[in-house]
Parts: C-alpha cells; structure tokens; sequence
C-alpha cells in the first residue's frame, strides 16, 4: 500500500477542508472569543491527523521491512 500518497491525499483534502471552515468562521457574525476558539480546534485537529497520518506511515514502513530481517 502506497501511505505516502494515500496519506497525502488525506492531508491535503482535510487542510482545504479546514482552512474553508476557518475561512467561514472568520466571516460568521460570532463573539472573537469563540471564532479564536474553533480556529484553534480546527487547526489543533490538523496537527492531530498530521501525527496520526505519520504514525500510520511508519507503522506500516516498519512492518513491510522489518518482518523479513
């Protein structure tokens, strides 16, 4: 299975998503308290997926090449 571009593709659909609902955030008629406090859940969640995203690469990596040693 190619992580990497399964992966990537994962990152860069859920960045665009995010940033679009930042975007939409920043523009809404909420308190600034609450807009600040979805713009950094949503970018706390991009950081999240980002480490899961390599957690799931390398975990992969490392059983493809290190079952035959």
């Amino acid at each position: 299975m190619d992580t990497v571009l399964v992966g990537g593709t994962v990152f860069l659909v859920a960045a665009g998503a995010i940033f679009l609902g930042i975007d939409r955030i920043g523009k809404s008629d909420m308190p600034e308290r609450r807009k600040r406090l979805l713009t950094y859940a949503l970018m706390g969640g991009l950081i999240v997926l980002t480490v899961g995203i390599f957690h799931w690469h390398r975990a992969v990596y490392m059983a493809a090449y290190t079952a035959g040693s």
